[in-house]
């Protein structure tokens, strides 16, 4: 029991990790502060009368702040909070969007500083910076083939429906302006290698509740306090989940299962392939990722499995954006994903009149996924641009 308890403690004592309480803390303060009801509220107004408009700003909306808070379900509380009564008060179907937001959070799996991107880095030893630029392109391309049938299903709405306030559009623009501008400077600093994930993070924080506090003025002493407790709160579950597994992860070992798992993929890598075994690899993942949960499934398989795929000649970079959004998807599917049930509570719907309309998105992920498997430029072209493969 005290090994076991000292393998939980150095679980979560590292250094990398602490860009998770770090980009929680930047999310939930972008939602305190107004920065993401002005932006998600102007995406409504530009984008809300096109075909499909309110798809597409779920889409387009989650992918952006997932480049903030890192956490799949702060994405969705935020997203979903603005964009539910929109839906209700255009008279739009509530379960639709409820299925299409659950999927975006798939698609957004990879959009750094995504919290599993981090937890696959540190878990098998790969860059993580290189992993946040790696999950650029399949997530665009995720989003391509989602929107696609977004627009198909979608229809068009009264744009008066969808006014959440009495701001002005200038006022939206400038308020959105501030969001994005955070986005940019996160995003320069991971691509240019200006700083590590947790300084970036820290960075996030400071900008966030200085930036859009001054610009602002929403948020007061008490929200501040409420905002902290929430994000310690959050991050601290993450990290509780990251120590615990990582004790589990050292129960496997003592009983040498990785080793039996180790030696039956490999043979099976060998007699079939390398792509055969990244396919089996996500199949893995999605089951256990329904199952555990995303971060658990991470740690337990993503070193046991990715020296096996570099073996077999798989970049771990493309390995890892593969994985992520296998585990992604297994967390958000129906009947027993995690992370559905979640967006279900956010939403007010219910996971049984949701699972229906959201298969026609998770059968284009579906689809999306072996694409991005069999074609690994996707994953590798951008980090090869930038020095990083």
């Amino acid at each position: 029991m005290v090994i076991y308890s000292q393998q939980v403690a150095a679980g979560a004592d590292h250094f990398v990790l602490l860009a998770i309480p770090f980009f929680v803390l930047a999310g939930l303060a972008m939602e305190a502060n107004g920065m993401s009801s002005r932006l998600i509220e102007l995406l409504l107004r530009m984008m809300g009368r096109l075909r499909g408009g309110i798809n597409l700003i779920t889409i387009v909306a989650t992918a952006v702040f997932s480049g903030i808070s890192g956490s799949k379900l702060a994405d969705i509380a935020a997203v979903g909070g603005i964009i539910m009564p929109a839906v209700r008060r255009s008279r739009q179907d509530p379960n639709e969007t409820a299925g299409l937001l659950a999927c975006t959070a798939v698609m957004a799996e990879t959009i750094p500083p995504c919290v599993n991107m981090i937890i696959f880095a540190f878990v098998a030893n790969v860059s993580v910076g290189g992993l946040f630029v790696a999950g650029l392109v399949p997530a665009a391309f995720l989003a391509l083939l989602l929107a696609t049938v977004a627009i198909w299903y979608g229809g068009k709405v009264d744009p008066e429906h969808l006014k959440a306030s009495d701001r002005s559009l200038a006022q939206l623009i400038v308020g959105s302006l501030v969001a994005l501008i955070m986005i940019l400077m996160i995003g320069r600093g991971v691509m240019a290698g200006l700083a590590t994930s947790t300084e970036i993070s820290a960075f996030a924080v400071v900008y966030a509740l200085v930036v859009g506090g001054l610009a602002f003025r929403e948020l007061t002493m008490r929200i501040t306090m409420r905002l902290f407790v929430q994000s310690a709160a959050m991050a601290g579950s993450i990290l509780f989940i990251v120590a615990a597994a990582s004790g589990f992860a050292y129960a496997l070992t003592i009983e040498q299962i990785p080793s039996l798992i180790s030696a039956t993929m490999i043979d099976f890598g060998h007699a079939y392939g390398s792509v055969m075994f990244v396919l089996l690899a996500a199949v893995v993942m999605i089951f256990f990722g329904a199952v555990l949960e995303g971060a658990p499934a991470l740690i337990i398989f993503g070193p046991l499995l990715t020296p096996i795929a570099a073996q077999l000649g798989v970049n771990p970079l493309h390995f890892g954006t593969v994985m992520v959004i296998a585990m992604g998807f297994g967390l958000f599917a129906p009947p027993v994903g995690l992370g559905l049930f979640a967006t279900c509570t956010m939403t007010g719907t219910r996971v049984q009149d949701v699972a229906r309309p959201m298969m026609k998105y998770l059968a284009i992920l579906a689809l999306g996924l072996v694409i991005l498997v069999l074609f690994p430029t996707f994953s590798l072209w951008l980090p090869a641009k930038f020095g990083m493969n």
